[in-house]
């Protein structure tokens, strides 16, 4: 069975048990009453003494936070068993490296990570439940370097820069931020010091070095330093 089979075999399974839990939901009504109750019993209680109620605010969003993981569309190796091994076909194979190479993108950039290695593959939630996890990371690296947007950092191949946006915008970005700020002089050290909290700042300085030379090019800046990856944003093109 391919891929694309099987997924629509899941969807009407779904479909199935979806209408399947439609008459038990008049039956289940009087089950959450208790859960209610138990809530609002709580919150009583927690009214009655404020230093218990300060105690569980500030521990809510902590645990919240660290629950957060992103997951695919397909769901766990429990929902889509068949999406977390390489599969047989070479038709089945470029379809899946496709649909997990797009996956990989989405999960770097929400985590604003640009570089992956095979050892954060192999132990990130969803990528360590895939079956050969070493062997995966090379196929998806391929098929990213494919597209031409990753590249190896290392000639072992255990270090992938994936570009999820091109560094064009990136001196898109950091011209526009420049010009609101004001900070028309720049260079890849304070960017990556200074301006930490920026999201062009987790940027890798071979990068931002690219990104500043990329300014220059499109004569928004002149170099100041370009060993040193220094630059001064031009103003007097927008007057």
């Amino acid at each position: 069975m391919s891929v694309k089979e099987k997924r629509r075999e899941k969807k009407k399974v779904e479909e199935d048990s979806a209408e399947a839990k439609i008459p038990l939901q008049s039956e289940t009504k009087e089950v959450h009453r208790p859960e209610v109750v138990v809530q609002e019993t709580s919150e009583s209680v927690v009214a009655e003494e404020p230093i218990a109620k300060t105690d569980v605010q500030t521990a809510a969003p902590q645990t919240a936070e660290a629950e957060i993981t992103i997951m695919p569309s397909w769901g766990t190796i429990e929902e889509s068993e068949w999406m977390y091994s390489i599969p047989n076909r070479n038709e089945d194979k470029l379809l899946w490296a496709e649909e997990w190479s797009d996956f990989i993108l989405k999960w770097m950039e929400q985590k604003h990570l640009h570089t992956l290695s095979v050892s954060v593959f192999v132990s990130e939630v969803p990528f360590k439940d895939i079956l050969g996890k070493t062997e995966v990371f090379k196929v998806l690296a391929e098929t990213l370097i494919s597209q031409e947007i990753a590249e190896w950092l290392d000639s072992k191949h255990r270090q992938l820069r994936v570009y999820w946006k091109p560094l064009e915008d990136w001196a898109d970005r950091i011209y526009e931020w420049a010009l609101e700020t004001g900070n028309t002089l720049l260079d890849v050290q304070t960017l990556v010091i200074q301006e930490r909290d920026k999201d062009f700042a987790s940027l890798p300085e071979r990068d931002l070095h690219i990104v500043l030379a990329i300014l220059v090019r499109r004569e928004q800046a002149d170099w100041v330093d370009e060993k040193k990856g220094a630059v001064r944003i031009r103003i007097d093109i927008l007057t």
